[in-house]
């Protein structure tokens, strides 16, 4: 393999025209080799604008190109898993597109396949790319809250209002079919949930959680719940797709607490990107972190996993954990409390 990661997409989705596709032309150690989709005209057009040498009509020509090295899945959420998988055995690294699959189960097929195939896969999850976490990860391991006891995660986003629905109707959506893994439990819920298990540090041990749809919606559209933790710290959700706002972060210990705006997904006009942090006193500071382009770190990363060796921050426990919870959120709401599986 050469010293640079050549990539083929699935897909030609929104996030890989806006964020990640000019993420890996931005990048030294990523190149993009090619881009299927299933219509030719949209993959052509986005190979153009990603400097990649071949367009294909279908994924499978992508996972038999023998000048691709790796994968990036960015298909629909309900064919993660197939796609994933048939990469993997074709001899491809994976990076997945949240969430890594509907169902814990799936993940594990999907795991299971990257060992056999003795290929990297991880679910990219972009936000945890970005320096401000690793910073409040340090600030808890070093008792900056005395001892962690909650953590708060909303990300709300008004669909309807939003300038980025591809089909140009709200309506036709990938986000509210439930054919293609749509609603906000696997959309906007698995960041709260990923935010909540991140930054707790301790594993989901149980789950009550409460859904609703917006009238003539066939997907959940709001979800909201209490997460507890094996360390006893509880984590509480929120998420819409009919609500503005964003996402943000609250952690709450015994010695104060952190808040973040714009705690999953940042834009540079949105900068600085502050720590603020309620001391015990009840005084607050503030300390901002730089503008990073939260892709371009994550598929630098892949690389460096890829090329170099170095650990995966996201790893396959990590993407089934995720699973798990957001499966046992599903089956709280209509069950009342739950208990989340074992591994």
């Amino acid at each position: 393999m050469s010293d640079v990661l050549r990539w083929g997409i699935l897909g030609a989705a929104k996030i890989v025209e806006a964020e990640m596709g000019p993420a890996m032309l931005r990048s030294p150690r990523n190149t993009v080799r090619a881009v299927a989709s299933r219509r030719l005209d949209a993959a052509e057009k986005l190979a153009a604008a990603l400097d990649a040498p071949v367009a294909y009509d279908s994924y499978p020509q992508v996972l038999a190109d023998p000048e691709v090295d790796a994968v990036y899945v960015a298909v629909p959420n309900a064919l993660h898993v197939d796609w994933a998988i048939a990469a993997l055995e074709a001899g491809k690294h994976v990076l997945c597109e949240k969430p890594m699959a509907m169902s814990a189960d799936d993940v594990r097929r999907m795991n299971t396949a990257a060992s056999r195939a003795d290929r990297v896969l991880m679910e990219a999850f972009m936000w945890r790319f970005h320096p401000r976490v690793e910073k409040v990860l340090a600030m808890l391991a070093d008792g900056a809250l005395g001892e962690l006891r909650l953590v708060r995660a909303t990300y709300t986003f008004d669909l309807a209002a939003a300038g980025d629905v591809r089909s140009g109707s709200v309506d036709e959506d990938l986000r509210l079919n439930p054919d293609l893994g749509g609603g906000v439990i696997s959309d906007l819920g698995a960041y709260c949930v990923s935010g909540l298990r991140t930054y707790a540090g301790g594993r989901a041990v149980s789950v009550r959680s409460w859904c609703s749809s917006a009238p003539g919606r066939a997907v959940e559209t709001t979800v909201s719940g209490q997460v507890t933790f094996d360390n006893g710290v509880t984590g509480q959700f929120y998420a819409a797709l009919d609500v503005p706002g964003g996402g943000q972060v609250e952690i709450l210990g015994t010695g104060g607490r952190i808040r973040m705006s714009n705690a999953f997904r940042i834009r540079a006009a949105q900068a600085p990107f502050d720590i603020e942090r309620q001391l015990p006193d009840g005084t607050w500071t503030s300390e901002s972190t730089p503008f990073v382009d939260q892709y371009e770190a994550e598929i630098d990363h892949f690389a460096a996993v890829v090329l170099d060796g170095v650990p995966q921050r996201i790893t396959p426990t990590d993407a089934l954990d995720n699973a798990l919870t957001l499966d046992a959120i599903r089956r709280a709401c209509d069950e009342g409390e739950v208990t989340v599986s074992q591994r």
